[in-house]
């Protein structure tokens, strides 16, 4: 418990007293405190990334750099003031946010490496209790002159470098968060610190629609984020979607701040957040696909378009770590997002998109001499109807996409993982977990947002159309559902929620303006109680439900009924996972996985390097050991692992459950006399 405190306490200072800095008169309580926090998390990011894969991942190491931080912070900050003044709104917000952890607080016991929440957790759970990320493993060690791996891998996820290095596949930010977590509260501390940051990015979209949209229309967008289906599924896992969802958020209140006269030290932490979104997840680039826009933007009309340097630089900083890390590290990663992700089709582009970007900088150099002023002067007076104009070509885009693309069901297989299988259907797929209704608001939101766009709006349409018009278009993941929402999480969704709480409101001040006040607010709550009871009411079969509920105290009963060996075989078929992973990472246990027959023809080879001597073999469907003429699997244990969980579907809104099953039978491992 002390120890917990003491890395939250550590944690929390320097975004406290860097956030006087950072504030403004006019901010309120809700958004002092996420100043505060989002501040931390800009510093805090890095920082565990760093000491994870430097293997200094322990408390002491961890607080005192914290503790340097919060020092240095104390001296900038020292001598300024900044208390908020707290509102009904703050009020609201705040309660927003508690509900929201209330919902997302029942986490998924995700503590199996079934897909890739596992590997998140797992290896998280190992980095608290080691220190290191990157480890290396003296079973793989000891067969790699006879046993290669599939594919090079120990298990999905978990990437084998030279004879015994164990590399995570994903980027290793997710694992520094979840590692602090498992270091404050182990097992459900690291289960719970995805719910935690659910609830806190609901706060930070109340903040950001706020500053865009005004504090009506960022609670409402807050409260339809919160309670929306896939944000209450992803906040529940322990996986990358929701943290990113935190951090592009966080950016993109910090550099609308910073956009609008908030200080370069907004811009710079602005930065820091987008930028370190990149050590979260490969595409998190494109959260800030409109600061490039908006420099040249400013550089052409001879704007000051030097202080968008202040979040470029980090930016750019965190970009070159990025690539260092694929290109290294993360070199199977990148074979995979080459092979399987369309890089490969993106980087055969280069040659032809090199001169184009050539030519394009000449004549925006070019432009900018010869008329640049004026063409500031015309966009200033007539640039909002080129931003309606174009936001209504996105608008029959999307809505052509949603009537007109789609093919019939029965034409579209059944069950399918083909990442494109369904790409067809996208918008309609789609739809079912945000809502009709939020839907066609946040459309109508998006247009009404164009009509008054600044450096703030342009921001977040640069998010919100990056990930949504690239996952649209290609959607590179499992198509399963709800696995397949899992690309709009970060910003698609809540940007979403945040434009259609922003029409909500605007629909209301038309009518206002119309038929009076009460009938505006008639007309406002109205909308608002559709789009909200509409959602809550797809969300229900998944509100009190726990995706493998009872999995840690499963586990744990079987985890005591294998007796303690030097080696335990797993049996299972070669590149798959069936709870080994568990046993190893969360237990301590040494295990290596192996198929039944391949164990058969290298049981000798085992012999020859020890590994038999005293060893367990685990089956876990229930079947027999191998019958081998020199040895005697003798049956020591049995047990039975019976766990909920949803069941995949591709074709209608996933709602029925259904079981994972596991027989566990364990044999001691003795030569025959």
């Amino acid at each position: 418990m002390l120890q917990g405190l003491l890395i939250l306490a550590a944690l929390y200072l320097p975004g406290h007293f860097l956030a006087p800095l950072l504030s403004r008169k006019d901010d309120g309580l809700t958004e002092l405190l996420l100043l505060r926090l989002c501040s931390s998390l800009a510093l805090a990011a890095p920082l565990l990334t760093l000491l994870a894969l430097a293997g200094w991942f322990t408390v002491p190491v961890i607080a005192g750099s914290l503790a340097l931080l919060a020092a240095g912070a104390f001296l900038l900050g020292r001598g300024r003031g900044g208390t908020g003044r707290p509102t009904a709104w703050d009020f609201g917000a705040l309660a927003l946010v508690a509900g929201s952890f209330g919902l997302y607080g029942r986490p998924a016991e995700y503590v199996l490496n079934s897909r890739d929440p596992g590997v998140y957790f797992l290896f998280a759970d190992k980095l608290a209790r080691t220190g290191a990320l990157l480890h290396r493993d003296p079973l793989v060690g000891a067969v790699a002159s006879f046993h290669p791996f599939l594919e090079g891998r120990k298990y999905p996820g978990f990437y084998v470098y030279g004879q015994d290095l164990i590399v995570p596949q994903f980027f290793p930010g997710p694992f520094a968060f979840l590692g602090l977590g498992d270091l404050i509260g182990g097992t459900w501390g690291n289960l719970l610190v995805v719910p935690v940051m659910g609830a806190l990015s609901v706060g930070v979209a109340y903040a950001l629609g706020s500053e865009l949209f005004g504090r009506w229309a960022g609670l409402l967008g807050a409260a339809l984020l919160a309670v929306s289906y896939a944000q209450v599924w992803w906040a529940r896992h322990p996986s990358s979607e929701v943290m990113t969802a935190l951090l592009v958020l966080a950016g993109l209140w910090f550099a609308t701040r910073f956009a609008r006269g908030a200080g370069p030290l907004a811009g710079v932490f602005a930065g820091l957040l987008l930028g370190g979104v990149m050590l979260i997840r490969v595409d998190a680039f494109l959260a800030a696909a409109a600061i490039p826009l908006l420099f040249v933007f400013d550089l052409v009309t001879r704007r000051p378009a030097r202080r968008w340097l202040y979040p470029g630089v980090p930016l750019v900083v965190f970009a070159g770590l990025t690539l260092l890390y694929l290109n290294t590290l993360g070199s199977r990663y990148l074979y995979v997002i080459y092979t399987e992700h369309g890089l490969k089709e993106a980087l055969a582009l280069v040659p032809y998109a090199a001169p184009f970007v050539l030519i394009l900088a000449c004549a925006v150099l070019y432009v900018r001499r010869r008329w640049g002023m004026e063409i500031g002067a015309y966009l200033e007076s007539r640039g909002g109807r080129f931003a309606v104009f174009g936001a209504a070509c996105v608008a029959v885009l999307a809505l052509w996409a949603y009537f007109v693309l789609p093919v019939p069901w029965e034409t579209l297989p059944d069950g399918s993982r083909d990442f494109d299988a369904y790409r067809t259907q996208i918008l309609l797929r789609i739809v079912w977990f945000v809502t009709p209704p939020v839907a066609a608001l946040g459309l109508a939101g998006f247009v009404l947002a164009a009509r008054r766009l600044d450096a703030g709006r342009t921001l977040l349409f640069g998010a919100f159309l990056a990930f949504g018009s690239l996952y649209a278009v290609i959607p590179n993941v499992a198509p399963d559902l709800p696995w397949a929402t899992r690309r709009f999480v970060p910003a698609a969704f809540p940007i979403l929620a945040l434009l259609a709480a922003h029409a909500t409101a605007e629909i209301g001040a038309g009518i206002s303006e119309l038929l009076g006040r009460r009938a505006g607010a008639v007309v406002s709550a109205a909308l608002a109680a559709l789009a909200l009871s509409w959602t809550v009411y797809t969300t229900i079969p998944i509100l009190i439900f726990q995706e493998l509920d009872g999995a840690v105290s499963s586990f744990d009963k079987i985890e005591k009924k294998i007796p303690a060996a030097e080696v335990v075989y797993m049996e299972m078929p070669e590149g798959f996972d069936v709870t080994a992973s568990t046993f190893e990472y969360l237990y301590g246990r040494p295990v290596l996985p192996y198929d039944h027959n391949r164990f058969v023809r290298e049981v000798d080879e085992l012999q020859e390097a020890g590994l038999l001597d005293d060893a367990v073999y685990v089956t876990t469907d229930g079947g027999p050991a191998p019958l081998l003429a020199d040895w005697d699997f003798r049956e020591v244990a049995k047990a039975r692992l019976d766990l909920p969980r949803l069941a995949a579907v591709e074709k209608e809104l996933p709602t029925v459950k259904e079981s994972l099953r596991l027989d566990y039978r364990v044999f001691r491992v003795e030569k025959e006399r």
